[in-house]
């Protein structure tokens, strides 16, 4: 159960960093912070968390995807 949980946590990081770079390189005069895009707004909506959770976790996913395709290639 710890595993599963490490491994997750770690896959939502990795798309919230994706998505992290991507807007500082794209939107550079907007200010956006990690902590905002990993864990939501300051008001603690409920859907927008699970929208966060949501997008981090298909990122990163797609990008562990990728990375075990490469390897196993």
């Amino acid at each position: 159960m710890f595993i599963r949980s490490w491994i997750i946590s770690a896959i939502k990081h990795i798309g919230a960093g994706l998505r992290y770079g991507c807007l500082r390189m794209f939107r550079r005069r907007q200010k956006v912070s990690y902590r905002q895009i990993r864990y939501g707004s300051e008001d603690l909506n409920d859907a927008d968390q699970a929208d966060n959770n949501l997008v981090n976790g298909f990122l990163g996913f797609l990008v562990l995807a990728v990375i075990l395709i490469l390897i196993a290639k």
